[in-house]
């Protein structure tokens, strides 16, 4: 239903456009856009495959006007400062199913206040259990757990494994290389790692979280692998990946 926003002066307000007051109109975008008058007050989504931008100048908007951004598209789509400035304490970036709030402060700065759809997830795991003899952080003979996933800046990894080592006073470790738009090598500052061997038939299970900053795009998840003498033996491996 078409909403009278903005209100023009000596307008006459159908019935219709008087229900359609609560009602917030919208306008989809399938290529990068530069915010105009006809955004305030209400919401621009983005439907793109590919990476966009929605570009905000001065001059346009006034203290206290409000446009709502949404991403739906599979394509990262990034709130940009033109000639405007624009602050936000979360990210410009938005992910798949991303959306978020630009308010006005005035005709030359805005806050984008991020959040709306939430949060997305991905999780693998390789229940095989295999081994290494590397002391640098490689592939087992099944490689992975591996999840790809369209972030923002944002993510948080959760490696766990159950693992243990033949040789007393060595360690196992796993840790997760990052691919795509972002580059990370897999390192120790990352990992889960257990110290000891496998005695009386049990084996050690553990588990840890990591925040990661990203640059926004399609990232690959890896999990990687390494011992720091002897034989390091690894099975349910399990790698979740959370995007903010």
């Amino acid at each position: 239903m078409t909403t009278p926003f903005p209100f023009q002066a000596a307008a006459v307000l159908t019935a219709s456009q008087l229900n359609a007051i609560t009602t917030l109109a919208t306008s989809t975008k399938t290529a990068s856009h530069t915010l105009t008058i006809a955004d305030v007050g209400t919401r621009v989504i983005m439907n793109s495959a590919s990476a966009t931008t929605i570009t905000v100048n001065t001059s346009i908007f006034g203290a206290s006007d409000v446009v709502e951004i949404a991403n739906i598209g599979a394509g990262v789509c990034t709130v940009t400062a033109g000639t405007c400035t624009v602050g936000t304490t979360g990210t410009l970036a938005l992910a798949q199913n991303a959306s978020g709030k630009l308010v006005f402060i005035s005709a030359s700065a805005a806050i984008f206040i991020s959040g709306g759809f939430g949060l997305t997830s991905s999780g693998a795991t390789v229940a095989t259990t295999q081994t290494t003899t590397s002391t640098s952080y490689t592939d087992l003979a099944t490689s992975g757990p591996a999840v790809t996933l369209t972030t923002g800046t944002t993510a948080y990894v959760i490696v766990t494994t159950y693992s243990y080592n033949a040789t007393s006073g060595t360690a196992t470790y796993m840790s997760f290389a990052v691919s795509g738009a972002t580059t990370i090598a897999a390192g120790d500052a990352t990992a889960v790692s257990l110290l000891g061997m496998k005695t009386g038939g049990q084996e050690w299970s553990n588990s840890a979280v990591y925040p990661v900053t990203l640059t926004a795009g399609s990232n690959t998840f890896t999990a990687k692998y390494k011992t720091s003498s002897g034989t390091g033996t690894f099975g349910n491996r399990s790698i979740i990946v959370i995007a903010a």
